[in-house]
């Protein structure tokens, strides 16, 4: 074989092996691509799947909440209607008083009678007496504030109460648990009202003004 043909098969040789290699270096670009894909697709699979599975896990805590909250809300009907059964009767009881002592001597009437409703603001039994777990003289005050003033927001009643945020949503949360007031959510802030049981117990004899004399009480 003469040098020249050596030569071109040499020369040949090299050629093919650039070609290969060339060709295997752009077989593994692509390779390393795909493997890059596919791991990014594993990746997203994976990521969906957690999505369901917490999608599950929140659909179950919130159907949870939602039977805790009836059966809440159940809880409570039954113990205001447990609690305040005889609330109508409160009313009409003082309504007879108020006739009572409307045949009695004027200056003794009026002193009963301004005695019957210091001790309905002031004390949580007795002419309250439904209202069981009234403990503290704030719980008394907003209540009376609701019942003199009608409904009225959080804010509007700490200000009036003298209590902080934090005080206020505590108490309200507890008087609405409860059964003592209603909340209505169709508004922002809530405004809170005594549910008309409650505002039954609350509620004043009426005075009437007419027939009445000027007592002179002489000097002694």
């Amino acid at each position: 074989m003469s040098k020249k043909r050596r030569e071109e098969d040499a020369e040949k040789r090299d050629v093919a092996q650039l070609f290969f290699d060339s060709f295997s270096k752009r077989v593994g670009a692509v390779e390393d691509s795909l493997r890059n894909v596919a791991s990014g697709f594993e990746r997203l699979k994976l990521s969906v799947e957690r999505g369901q599975i917490s999608d599950l896990v929140l659909l179950e805590r919130v159907q949870k909440a939602e039977q805790l909250i009836k059966a809440s809300l159940e809880s409570i009907r039954v113990a205001v209607e447990r609690s305040y059964p005889a609330s109508e009767g409160v009313v009409a009881t003082r309504e007879a008083e108020r006739r009572g002592f409307s045949t009695e001597n004027p200056v003794e009437t009026t002193a009963q009678s301004d005695a019957v409703i210091v001790s309905r603001i002031l004390s949580p039994t007795g002419e309250i007496g439904s209202l069981p777990s009234i403990t503290t003289p704030t719980e008394l005050q907003v209540l009376t504030l609701l019942a003199n003033e009608g409904p009225k927001s959080a804010p509007e009643i700490g200000r009036a109460v003298a209590r902080s945020r934090e005080h206020t949503a505590r108490l309200m949360k507890k008087l609405y648990e409860e059964g003592y007031i209603r909340r209505d959510q169709t508004r922002i802030p809530f405004r809170y009202s005594l549910v008309d049981k409650v505002k039954g117990s609350f509620k004043k004899p009426d005075v009437r003004d007419e027939g009445k004399q000027q007592i002179s009480i002489p000097q002694t």
